[in-house]
């Protein structure tokens, strides 16, 4: 639900074979909705008896509302050939993946369809499609924000922290990376990440001048003993997200200088239906924690405090 991607099985339908059925048999599905959402299931080219131990009166459907945590006994006859399709009739889940295909054994080809393979791929590209989504804050200490271009295993994404004074400093990290295994509780990525803060200025006399010189902090050491390159980092990076229970993310990661960085962090944390609470802590000493108020679908109300920027309070935008 975090991510958007529903499943049959943990799998989508580019995922998974047809389910193959024989003509005159009768065909049992038994479905457990493990979310927390329901999901209308429809069945294309036949109807089915919605069991449940209903026995003789269990009534006929072809559409069925699977509440969360419910369990589901389903059962048709398969008498009419073909491929047909059966999904969840919430259009973006189906568009996501989260449902299957019945065909018919030893059938002919359809005359209505005279490139099969091309029909199959233009149903597998429904689930393979990329999304954009980007949320931009703009508070009274400096603006953040992500961008963000997936689909159901891959994802590049950028995230932002822009003061608006100097030793507030700028932030970017740009990441490409693929989500693994059958729950896609963990992601592997690789990237770029910039760092800079100015927090001071020393006087260096050189004959008949002086200028001033960056202090970047260089004795300031990680929670791993490492001097910290945290104010003045320019380097590649590569690294593990795994996601854990109540969403929080631990990633783990190591840049082009050879520094390790450890961060803990949850994003829109609910805690009433329009009140949104985040936090991130990590090994470079760097924390943040904000409320967000979601007063419309794409306009919130925000504050924050950044261990960079401070305290801020304004306005973030969601698309």
């Amino acid at each position: 639900m975090n991510r958007y991607v529903w499943t049959l099985d943990n799998k989508v339908v580019s995922e998974a074979d047809k389910i193959l059925i024989k003509e005159g048999e009768n065909v049992r599905i038994v479905l457990y909705n493990g979310s927390m959402m329901r999901h209308p299931m429809h069945l294309h080219g036949h109807d089915f008896r919605l069991l449940n131990g209903q026995g003789d009166y269990a009534p006929l459907k072809n559409i069925v509302d699977i509440m969360p945590m419910e369990t589901d006994t389903l059962e048709f006859n398969a008498n009419v050939k073909g491929d047909w399709f059966f999904h969840c009739h919430i259009l973006y889940h189906m568009m996501s993946g989260m449902g299957r295909v019945f065909s018919y054994e030893n059938q002919s080809p359809n005359p209505l369809i005279p490139d099969p393979k091309l029909a199959q791929r233009n149903l597998y590209a429904d689930d393979r499609k990329f999304h954009f989504m980007t949320q931009v804050g703009i508070q009274t200490n400096g603006s953040d924000g992500e961008a963000m271009f997936s689909n159901i295993k891959w994802k590049a994404s950028t995230l932002w922290h822009l003061g608006y004074h100097a030793e507030h400093g700028f932030e970017s990290e740009t990441m490409f990376g693929r989500y693994l295994g059958k729950m896609q509780w963990l992601y592997t990525y690789v990237g770029f990440d910039y760092h800079y803060k100015r927090e001071g200025t020393l006087r260096t006399t050189f004959s008949v001048f002086w200028q001033p010189k960056n202090i970047f902090g260089s004795e300031k050491r990680n929670m791993f003993g490492q001097i910290s390159n945290k104010n003045n980092r320019k380097t590649i990076v590569a690294g593990i997200a795994y996601t854990l229970p109540m969403f929080f993310v631990a990633d783990a990661r190591i840049d082009g200088d050879g520094k390790f960085r450890f961060q803990l962090s949850r994003e829109d944390l609910p805690l009433t239906k329009r009140l949104r609470f985040s936090l991130m802590v990590n090994s470079d000493k760097e924390y943040m924690a904000g409320f967000r108020y979601i007063a419309s679908k794409n306009l919130g109300l925000s504050t924050h405090y950044d261990s960079d920027m401070g305290f801020g309070i304004g306005v973030t935008m969601t698309y």
